[in-house]
């Protein structure tokens, strides 16, 4: 670790990708690094680019190559990796060389999905390559070690953050009326949301499915499912919407910014992650934070970081029929009950906190 004039820790920050009003978990990273900054002189790396010629492989290769050696010449010996594979490997050739650290984070489960022989040697070779590795929580962290054979000792945790007073701020401008009006929602429906990608990991191919019980379930009531977001199921969804003959029951918002979602959650009744895969999602924070309740299916890091009291609605992964079941029993759910899930959400939330979090990674890099 290495500190500049001023007191505070030099650190090369390298990311994937890093656009402002993204509609990905990247949108948090403006954040989380102004805040950093009051602790760390942070260099900061994207793979990624705007411009289409410094995406092209090959240039990419060489001005990330560059962009590290000339950080590590201004003197900064810690490199923290989050999820660039290139990046971890890069940063980690240039350490061997010249000395330093190599963090980096990951949060998934991987193991779920064949990759080619390339690219799987390729991600082991990485973990090997690093000083650390970092992943969200302590159960996270034992299935990694187990399926890329990581010490242990070699791995650090670090959870996810939300801005709760940020979120706080954002939730009393949220005027659900006006976005239930220009939405064409009435007030007696009751919202159920969904936002994520629109892929299989993520669970949008349930989507139709969940629709057409829940509609049986409740039919006598009036729900609306808005679903945020876009990928390579959007066609499929919308397909078995027709089919089912539901569309007056769906709404396909297609993708919004990052900053612009908790509007929906200001007038949603219950949220819906159904994914097959998960790590430490960005959303069930939002959901929380903003108290609005969830059904989630029991995957990744999901049940380590919600309260006990939620428990009861992690449903295994493809049962839609007892996710929908369980959506159906929170919209029946009296205004008192609802009103203490609220609570109980909005105060478990408060240990992610983005300035705890702050503490947390300046305890990692020490």
């Amino acid at each position: 670790m290495k500190k500049d004039f001023t007191g505070r820790i030099k650190l090369c920050y390298l990311v994937r990708e890093f656009k402002k009003n993204d509609h990905t978990h990247f949108a948090y990273l403006g954040n989380f690094l102004n805040e950093l900054k009051k602790n760390f002189n942070i260099y900061l790396i994207t793979e990624k680019t705007q411009v289409f010629f410094y995406d092209f492989w090959p240039i990419r290769f060489i001005r990330m190559l560059g962009n590290l050696l000339y950080a590590r010449f201004r003197g900064y010996k810690d490199f923290y990796v989050h999820y660039s594979f290139l990046g971890a490997f890069m940063a980690s050739l240039a350490v061997k060389v010249f000395g330093g650290r190599v963090f980096y984070w990951n949060c998934g489960e991987p193991w779920k999905y064949k990759r080619n022989i390339f690219r799987e040697s390729f991600e082991r070779a990485v973990y090997k390559s690093i000083s650390f590795f970092v992943t969200g929580t302590e159960s996270l962290a034992k299935n990694y070690s187990e399926y890329y054979g990581i010490p242990i000792k070699k791995i650090k945790i670090m959870p996810n953050w939300i801005n709760i007073e940020q979120v706080t701020s954002d939730m009393r401008q949220a005027t659900s009326g006006e976005l239930r009006k220009k939405l064409q929602i009435d007030n007696d429906k009751k919202v159920i949301l969904f936002a994520h990608r629109l892929s299989k990991r993520k669970g949008a191919h349930y989507l139709p499915e969940i629709a057409k019980k829940l509609n049986f379930i409740i039919h006598n009531s009036s729900f609306v499912i808005l679903i945020i977001g876009d990928g390579p199921e959007r066609e499929n969804i919308e397909l078995g919407i027709r089919n089912y003959e539901l569309r007056d029951k769906v709404r396909m918002l297609g993708w919004i910014p990052q900053n612009e979602v908790l509007r929906y959650f200001a007038i949603a009744d219950v949220f819906i992650m159904p994914s097959d895969e998960e790590g430490f999602p960005h959303v069930i924070l939002e959901s929380m934070a903003t108290g609005v309740p969830f059904v989630a299916t029991d995957v990744g890091a999901v049940r380590d970081i919600i309260p006990p009291l939620m428990h009861n609605y992690l449903v295994k992964a493809n049962d839609t029929e007892k996710f929908s079941l369980k959506i159906a029993e929170i919209l029946s759910k009296k205004p008192e009950e609802l009103e203490k899930i609220k609570q109980s959400l909005k105060d478990w939330v408060k240990r992610y906190d983005i300035l705890n979090a702050i503490n947390k990674f300046t305890e990692l890099i020490r």
